[in-house]
């Protein structure tokens, strides 16, 4: 399940962004996802979540690339690596378009510090 953080992080980002722009967005941060060798466990983004849009936009992206993203629109299923890795970048787009809560860069930064 999303944790609240996670939540905010993808609603204030599409908030953040005319619909052109949030697709964009999702197409760099899949596009730029390096998958290490190995087996992650496969995790659920729910629309209850991230949002319908969130959801529908991501299970296009993944689909353009030829991910499979689960059987339902009400939900994406991706492995957690990619999951975090989206995470990031759409934090690291709030913090550079000054869009981002303190609680938002204080997660981001403290992870990157490793803190």
């Amino acid at each position: 399940m999303e944790d609240e953080l996670e939540i905010k992080v993808w609603r204030t980002a599409q908030q953040a962004c005319d619909a052109g722009a949030f697709v964009r967005l999702v197409e760099e941060a899949v596009s730029s996802f390096k998958r290490d060798p190995g087996v992650d466990p496969a995790l659920r983004l729910h629309a209850s979540g991230i949002g319908v849009e969130g959801i529908r936009v991501l299970r296009d992206v993944l689909k353009r690339r030829d991910i499979y993203a689960g059987p339902t629109a009400g939900y994406v299923e991706i492995r957690s690596r990619l999951r975090v890795h989206l995470r990031h970048q759409l934090q690291w787009h709030l913090m550079e378009s000054g869009q981002a809560t303190d609680e938002m860069t204080d997660d981001y930064l403290g992870r990157v510090l490793g803190l």
